[in-house]
């Protein structure tokens, strides 16, 4: 192998003998991996390369010993290799098996991979999770709230293991199913509709209340907000965010169990006859106000239209009323004054 090739290649060139050990490299390679002036010779490949090319390097150097030709076995391999600082780099490796003085070499060519694809894998690499990240994934995981993703088909896909703190479910007691025999008989109409529309509405946000029953058989009262990521590449899925309102509906004093629903809707159809009933009183009642005209000797009252009326009957004609006579003491001592005497 020349050596004024291995120096002058544009691209990352490192070779690794039978047991491993680094025995050339250039410095395009000691500038990816950021490496000194000879550094890597008599190094172990594992120190930058992943134990997986391992693999790779007992292929190659077999089948020098079966006598194949040389030839890339793996062009466009794509491994993390790990710098001097101990940061990890998205490579692509072009491997081949060489014999040099009966000696079997593995070559690599290495260049760094995309800035796009390295950017994608080193989301991907441990330790290397974004703050973030890390953030968002201690508030699922110790949240009190429920957080599931369904899929289009309605299904959950994930659930976060609050689950069993809310609910008492184990999360793969919930994932694969619909759940929807978990929703209170009283609810699951109005559930499965709300589903069914929201489903048809990517990029919508809404919420809903229902009782879902927990695995010891009570009923715990949840509020959910969900968010259609029907759309989105990265999620393709419907996002709920579930939180147990038991206590407050307690404090409201609006948790009900079937009886007392059957019982309010009860009153409350009573009340709307009542309400009923006052309006048509109200709409055969003419509202009596200002001055009224009243003659001061039989005591008849002028109508609207200048004519007079006996009391009772203008009173009659405006309001629900009937009338009975009778006298009062007053006029009965003025009238039958002499009469009463008498009885006495």
């Amino acid at each position: 192998m020349s050596r004024a090739v291995l120096v002058s290649a544009p691209e990352g060139i490192l070779v690794v003998n039978r047991e491993g050990r680094i025995v050339l490299v250039n410095s395009q390679t000691e500038e990816l991996l950021q490496y000194g002036s000879g550094e890597l010779l008599g190094m172990d490949f594992e120190a930058v390369l992943p134990e997986i090319f391992g693999k790779e390097h007992e292929r190659q150097i077999a089948s020098c010993a079966e006598g194949t030709e040389a030839k890339p076995i793996r062009a466009g391999l794509e491994l993390v290799a790990r710098r001097k600082d101990g940061t990890e780099m998205l490579l692509e490796l072009s491997v081949s098996a060489v014999n040099e003085q009966s000696e079997p070499l593995v070559c690599c060519v290495l260049r760094e991979a995309s800035s796009a694809r390295q950017n994608e894998q080193e989301r991907n690499l441990p330790g290397q999770e974004d703050e973030t990240a890390k953030h968002f994934r201690w508030m699922v995981e110790n949240s009190d709230d429920v957080l599931c993703i369904r899929g289009a088909d309605g299904r959950v896909r994930y659930a976060s293991p609050s689950i069993e703190r809310v609910m008492g479910y184990k999360q793969e007691e919930v994932i694969g199913g619909i759940g929807m025999e978990m929703v209170h008989p009283e609810d699951r109409a109005s559930v499965e509709n709300a589903m069914n529309e929201f489903w048809k509405r990517p990029g919508a946000r809404d919420s809903i209340q229902y009782r879902a029953r927990h695995a010891n058989g009570s009923w715990v009262s949840l509020e959910v907000v969900a968010y259609n990521l029907l759309d989105d590449p990265e999620v393709q899925g419907v996002v709920l965010n579930g939180r147990d309102i038991s206590k407050r509906k307690e404090d409201q004093g609006v948790v009900l169990n079937g009886r007392d629903i059957s019982k309010r809707k009860e009153e409350e159809e009573l009340l709307e006859e009542a309400i009923l009933g006052l309006q048509e009183a109200a709409a055969d009642t003419t509202a009596l106000s200002g001055m009224l005209l009243v003659c001061a000797s039989c005591k008849n009252i002028k109508n609207e239209v200048g004519i007079w009326e006996r009391i009772e009957e203008f009173i009659r004609g405006r309001a629900r009323v009937e009338f009975s006579h009778g006298i009062c003491p007053e006029c009965a001592k003025y009238w039958y004054g002499d009469y009463i005497k008498r009885e006495k």
